[in-house]
């Protein structure tokens, strides 16, 4: 009996482990106390509201109209990675040759991601129909990575900008092809991305980060 009890509880720490971890999670260039998603990005919508069924209906059509190409290359496409960019950028736009760039945007990657699962617990707002539940769908965490990942690569790469900013908008939408995201889960996440590039870009550790894959950049002649 002793052997079972014993079992059960380190069963349950394992796994309460991960929920722990998250508690306080890291944060790289993000104070979370100066970006309360909660206070500055409207609610989803009302479950019972027009807002609520134009949203299924949007996921809906854009699931029966996608192609099997256009599923693939989306599905793909979803890792949240600045290198996603690298057919707007160049073919030399490789984590292999730019590891301090990869860092920076590793980085940034990171502390979004953790911003928006704050979000996304106070919400817990539900996904669309069919999908497999992990986070809350509101706001969308690649919607803000695509944001904020454009916003800087374009200021490290101006001369990409207009192909930098059409890719982060596929990626965003793309979660509305594949069916896990509402659109406005994507907009807010755009907004959200936003948001969190611009504090961000004022924090002495990133402006260090930052001028670093700035000058491998100019080195690599990107």
């Amino acid at each position: 009996m002793r052997l079972r009890v014993a079992l059960l509880v380190a069963l349950l720490i394992a796994a309460l482990a991960p929920l722990r971890a998250n508690v306080n999670p890291h944060f790289y260039y993000l104070n979370p106390a100066q970006l309360d998603l909660t206070v500055l990005l409207p609610p989803p919508p009302d479950a019972s509201s027009s807002e609520e069924r134009s949203d299924e209906e949007q996921v809906a059509a854009a699931v029966a109209a996608r192609s099997p190409a256009q599923l693939f290359q989306a599905e793909e496409g979803a890792k949240r990675s600045v290198f996603y960019f690298t057919p707007a950028v160049g073919a030399g736009f490789t984590s292999a040759r730019l590891p301090t760039t990869a860092l920076l945007f590793s980085h940034m990657r990171s502390d979004v991601a953790n911003l928006i699962d704050q979000a996304k617990s106070y919400w817990d707002r539900p996904r669309p129909n069919g999908v497999v539940r992990n986070r809350g769908s509101y706001p969308s965490g690649h919607a803000a990575f695509a944001a904020s990942a454009a916003i800087v690569l374009s200021q490290l790469i101006p001369s990409k900008r207009d192909a930098i900013f059409t890719q982060a908008r596929t990626f965003a939408e793309n979660r509305i092809l594949l069916g896990l995201h509402y659109p406005s889960d994507v907009a807010s996440g755009w907004t959200a991305g936003t948001l969190a590039a611009y504090v961000m870009m004022r924090n002495p550790g990133f402006q260090h980060d930052y001028a670093a894959a700035a000058a491998e950049l100019r080195k690599a002649n990107l």
